[in-house]
């Protein structure tokens, strides 16, 4: 992880608990297409499986991302 242990998706495994949201990278269909799905900043979202595709848990439904999709959104750990 780096700084603040804010890093992409793709290092938080499903031991990590609830992460949020802090950055999506890019500003192309992607990435608006997350936006759209509910990967925003501010979001929380879990881990459920590790992998290419990760299953992430969103707002109650589960979605698989692609390595690259998930390597464009950058969380955090949340503090109980």
């Amino acid at each position: 992880m780096v700084a603040n242990n804010i890093a992409p998706l793709a290092v938080f495994s499903e031991h990590d608990g609830s992460l949020e949201i802090v950055d999506v990278i890019g500003n192309d269909a992607h990435s608006r297409r997350l936006c759209e799905l509910g990967f925003c900043v501010g979001k929380r979202v879990s881990v459920v499986s590790r992998g290419d595709p990760a299953i992430m848990n969103l707002g109650g439904s589960r979605f698989a991302l692609a390595g690259e999709l998930q390597e464009r959104i950058f969380a955090r750990p949340v503090k109980s």
